[in-house]
């Protein structure tokens, strides 16, 4: 980014102190200075956000905890996503490679899936 298109920068967000530290060490890792980091992070998001919409319409996260839970309105059932024996899992679809994994693989709540054993 130019010092002239930084001048014209109006936007201003907040963040915790801890989620600024660890974006800043990543923009770091990755040769980024933070502006430029958390905007392409900020749209990548966005993005796939869309993708999804496009992807699966019909697929909605309700939750995520012990297990990512996702309501399909096409069979109307909820299905939970979870992790067994190192691999991810769909209630629904009693598969390890379905819709709703990958569904899960593309949110960054899948980060916070918590693993357990079965």
């Amino acid at each position: 980014m130019s010092m002239k298109d930084k001048q014209k920068r109006n936007p201003t967000v907040a963040i915790e102190e801890t989620t600024y530290q660890k974006v800043k060490n990543k923009a770091k890792e990755k040769g980024l200075t933070l502006v430029d980091y958390v905007n392409e992070t900020l749209l990548l998001n966005v993005e796939k956000d869309n993708f999804l919409k496009n992807y699966a319409p019909y697929i909605e996260k309700i939750s995520v905890g012990e297990t990512l839970v996702l309501r399909d309105h096409k069979t109307g059932k909820l299905a939970e996503v979870y992790i067994k024996n190192n691999k991810m899992f769909c209630s629904q679809d009693e598969a390890d490679d379905c819709i709703h994994i990958h569904f899960a693989l593309a949110l960054p709540e899948l980060a916070l899936l918590k693993k357990r054993t079965k």
